[in-house]
């Protein structure tokens, strides 16, 4: 085949990969390509579904050996390729080797061009989800008298507390209702262990849930203690100050059956102040927060607004944040319809 030859045959072949992109025909592509004479270009095609359909498979260790292999096959020609650079190391991040996928992310990055806004802003995000893995690795929680002194006071602030579950060395507990807080409080223990700087605050968050709220033995199955957890564990790797009035976006939102896209942390209004803080014999200060999950339009509000202004209007609408319901309304809808 001609110089000629071969590229009108891999143009027409791209032709038809775009196609079934289109249609969303993964396999088709790979049966596509896998038949077909392959130049580095080619090579990527095929690497990145095998990637995409690894994704959505039970079994995706055989299609990443398959793109790794290939992969292999075009080393001299990947040297200086951004894309290569990047298949290479979401394989290594997918296979739990986070330290070597940050090193070819890395990599990848000093060859990407802004121009290629799509992969340049894919490796940014696996370099940050590289990083906030290797720190969240490195965090050990509280040590065994400060974790002790601290549910100690947990009880005797809130009440009896009951073990949920434990991840990442924090542990939830839950604060059954009582005559005067008539709902149930999940409290974290653990997340004040980060090493913080006098900028930063030591904090344990809170979320309050209606008090017929049902609690699997599966817990953190649940939309409400699932979003609890994955808050938490991105906060134990956020270098930004976290205290009162802080927010976290998540774009494709905390759950399917939610509109909530969003968090807030807020004071535990409900409780005296001398509730919400405690200094610890060890000498380190926690602050207890309670958890605000915000839906988009509220998420915006807040973007360029402070939280005082946002819980305001929540109060001017009276809408009850406490205990968090995930059918409330939506306080901005409501404002627009004024």
């Amino acid at each position: 085949m001609t110089e000629q030859e071969f590229f009108k045959y891999k143009s027409e072949l791209l032709l038809q990969v775009e196609a079934l992109y289109k249609s969303d025909e993964l396999f088709k592509i790979i049966d596509l390509l896998e038949n077909s004479d392959l130049d580095f270009d080619l090579c990527m095609e095929l690497v990145r579904t095998y990637i995409n359909a690894a994704n959505r498979t039970s079994d995706p260790f055989s299609l990443f050996e398959k793109a790794q292999t290939l992969l292999d096959r075009f080393t001299l020609e990947g040297k200086s390729s951004a894309k290569y650079h990047f298949y290479r190391g979401y394989i290594l991040f997918k296979k739990g080797l986070v330290s070597d996928s940050l090193i070819r992310f890395e990599e990848a990055l000093k060859h990407a061009s802004v121009m290629d806004g799509m992969l340049f802003s894919n490796i940014s995000v696996m370099i940050d989800n590289a990083k906030r893995l290797l720190d969240r690795a490195e965090f050990k929680g509280l040590n065994e008298d400060d974790f002790k002194e601290l549910l100690s006071f947990t009880e005797k602030t809130f009440g009896k507390a009951n073990h949920l579950c434990d991840f990442s060395h924090v542990s939830l507990y839950q604060i059954p209702p009582t005559e005067k807080h008539d709902y149930n409080l999940i409290v974290s223990l653990g997340l004040s262990g980060k090493d913080c700087d006098r900028q930063h605050e030591n904090i344990e968050v809170c979320l309050a849930l209606p008090k017929d709220y049902r609690f699997n033995k599966d817990s953190k199955s649940a939309f409400e203690i699932y979003m609890l957890i994955e808050i938490i564990s991105y906060l134990i790797t956020e270098k930004n100050p976290v205290g009162f009035g802080y927010y976290l976006e998540k774009e494709n939102g905390f759950s399917k059956r939610t509109a909530f896209t969003g968090a807030m942390l807020c004071s535990l209004g409900e409780y005296p102040k001398e509730s919400q803080s405690v200094t610890l014999s060890s000498g380190r200060s926690v602050n207890f927060y309670e958890l605000l999950p915000l839906r988009p339009m509220e998420l915006n509000f807040r973007k360029t607004h402070s939280a005082h202004e946002l819980l305001e209007l929540f109060k001017k609408h009276l809408i009850k944040l406490t205990p968090f319901i995930s059918t409330r309304d939506d306080v901005c809808q409501r404002l627009n319809k004024e």
